[in-house]
């Protein structure tokens, strides 16, 4: 950070208070608070692992290809498997099988363009040099390997140019290398250690292998096309690990260390030397790892050598952007208890909510463009506490109150333009969470019946584009929670239970039930949020105004950058790299905005 001294003599702009729309880079004076402020990138100070949506099924000893959001898993056991599953970054899909089922096998290539080779098979104990390809659908036998073996590693950039080195031809080590073009394997240049439970990256003319078996290595040896040459150890010797990247820029991570221990350890190769890094949340062995240094995938493996997992790990590498909230214009209407859709930060539609000085229902629609809100057709029956569902051009307003406190079953659909009344909800509430795509299909859960006992509910409501229909309950009968995702994948977070007060329950819906799932960090009421059931955002909240927000990975919550403003009350959507929030009540109502983005900006004070 540079220090007063450092700047005398710079030109800067002078603004009473924050600079709206400050750039990465801009050095400014806040003649209110009488500080030299600068913006710059909001960035992690090292690598992190993040756990993802575990597996479909669990294996140990599978193999991959592919990167951290266009990743494809096969093979592994007990016992010998041979699904196929494709990663889109967030969740796991059951794709075509192997023609043969085996563990210990490696591959190489892509998503769509993928290759299988070597494995096993017990009992009884039948050493495979099958070859597969992955044309993205299905799989297809090909010409085998010359020598057939397990625990051996692999890589390639595609289907048509793949690398085989090392493993186990019971009953030895090889130090075998073979290379794939695409129609059949050639004996090239052996490893100089011979090893199995290798683990390796790169492509045909450029790799990288290291740790192996027996018992725990850590040489590491580079690969020119033709040779192969010893380099700078791991620090940590392991078998039995994961690993991604290039020949200049890779990480290896887990395995079994000395004396027999399953390992998190996790390094990183910059082309000459390994450094550690941060470890895995969960130590593994026998996981597959595809992607590159800064944006890797661990998948499946063991936590004890001998139960298979379905575990997924995502790291993301040093530099990375974090997040953060930045200033946006403000509503055209102060308002709060308003709600409302977003596609993105500069994508949203605001509505309904109640406004200032006095008690004021607010029929209001305002659309963000990522500078400013305008104002369009208002709703047909002005009021606040809406569950909302759908994006800017194909929305739902459903329930909520007028007058005074009572609920109401009223819902109008948004098409662009205008708001027309439809089909009513089967019970009058307001408070209510809201999931769905569009004005066609959406979901409608808990809420208020304030007068009524009990006033909390758990009834949920499908929407089909002309009826609401009753379905499964929700486990935990709650008031004001935001609600995100589709009408048959959706998230209801936190809220009121009256039992005693704020919840921090998570529960997620697969189409038919609701599940719970990991709590909220922080209990609170009256949030708003935004993403997927699986990838999401909640933000601000109640008792007390709150800035707090919490990225959701599909299996648990983690703190990240604040609101500017801790608020409750107040609108929001998006997707977990960019949302927004408007509105809202502070020790008064607001109309500010602030929008979130994973290529941020934030502020920092220089020292005096």
């Amino acid at each position: 950070m540079a220090d007063y001294k450092d700047i005398v003599g710079t030109t800067v702009r002078n603004n009473a208070g924050a600079l709206t729309g400050a750039k990465t880079g801009e050095l400014f004076y806040d003649s209110t608070a009488l500080d030299f402020i600068y913006r710059h990138p909001n960035v992690t100070a090292a690598g992190a692992w993040r756990t993802g949506n575990d597996m479909n099924t669990a294996r140990m000893n599978p193999s991959g290809a592919g990167t951290q959001t266009a990743g494809l898993a096969f093979g592994g056991r007990p016992p010998e498997k041979n699904e196929t599953e494709e990663y889109n970054g967030t969740t796991w899909s059951e794709q075509n099988n192997l023609n043969t089922a085996r563990g210990e096998l490696a591959g190489g290539g892509t998503q769509t363009s993928g290759l299988a080779f070597g494995g096993f098979l017990a009992p009884p104990d039948t050493m495979y040099g099958q070859t597969e390809e992955y044309n993205g659908t299905s799989w297809t036998e090909l010409n085998d390997l010359n020598t057939a073996r397990l625990q051996l590693a692999g890589d390639g950039a595609n289907a048509e140019a793949c690398l085989a080195f090392g493993g186990y031809n019971i009953p030895a080590a090889v130090d075998i290398t073979e290379t794939w073009n695409g129609t059949s394997w050639t004996e090239v240049g052996d490893l100089n250690t011979a090893r199995r439970l290798i683990r390796g990256f790169g492509t045909t003319t450029a790799a990288l292998a290291f740790g192996g078996h027996p018992p725990f290595k850590n040489e590491t040896e580079t690969w020119n096309g033709s040779a192969w040459t010893e380099v700078n150890n791991l620090n940590t010797a392991r078998r039995h690990g994961g690993g991604a990247g290039t020949t200049t820029a890779g990480l290896a991570f887990g395995g079994i260390k000395a004396p027999d221990n399953v390992a998190g350890e996790t390094e990183e190769w910059n082309g000459t030397s390994w450094t550690e890094t941060t470890d895995l949340n969960t130590a593994l062995c026998t996981q597959a790892g595809l992607g590159i240094s800064t944006s890797a995938l661990s998948a499946g493996g063991s936590t004890n050598q001998t139960a298979a997992v379905a575990t997924t790990e995502e790291f993301t590498g040093a530099g990375a952007d974090i997040g953060a909230w930045a200033t946006g214009g403000n509503l055209n209407r102060t308002r709060y208890n308003t709600s409302g859709v977003a596609v993105s930060n500069t994508s949203a539609l605001a509505y309904g909510g109640n406004y200032p000085p006095g008690d004021n229902y607010a029929g209001e629609t305002e659309q963000y463009d990522g500078t400013s809100w305008t104002e369009l057709n208002d709703l047909n029956t002005a009021r606040e506490l809406i569950g909302s569902a759908g994006v800017t051009t194909s929305a739902l307003a459903f329930g909520g109150n007028y007058p005074s406190t009572t609920p109401v079953a009223l819902n109008e659909k948004w098409n662009g333009t205008s708001w027309a009344e439809d089909a009513n909800l089967n019970t009058a509430r307001r408070n209510l969470g809201g999931a769905g795509a569009d004005n066609t299909s959406a979901l409608a859960f808990g809420g208020d019946i304030s007068p009524g006992s009990p006033r909390h509910r758990a009834e949920t409501e499908s929407w089909n584009g002309s009826a609401w229909t009753e379905v499964a309950d929700l486990n935990t009968a709650r008031i004001s929670l935001p609600g995100t995702g589709t009408a048959t994948a959706a998230l209801a977070i936190g809220g009121y239970d009256f039992n005693p007060t704020f919840t921090a329950k998570t529960e997620q819906w697969n189409g038919s039930s609701w599940t719970e799932v990991g709590d909220l960090n922080t209990a609170r009421n009256a949030s708003a949020a935004s993403g997927t059931y699986t990838a999401a955002l909640v933000f601000g909240g109640q008792p007390a105004p709150k800035a707090i927000t919490e990225d959701w990975n599909g299996a648990s919550w983690t703190e990240v950058a604040d609101l500017s403003t801790a608020r409750y009350g107040h609108g929001g959507g998006g997707t977990i790299t960019s949302s927004i929030a408007f509105g809202g009540y502070t020790t008064t109502a607001v109309a500010s905005t602030e929008e979130w983005s994973g290529s941020s900006i934030t502020s920092k004070v220089l020292t005096d």
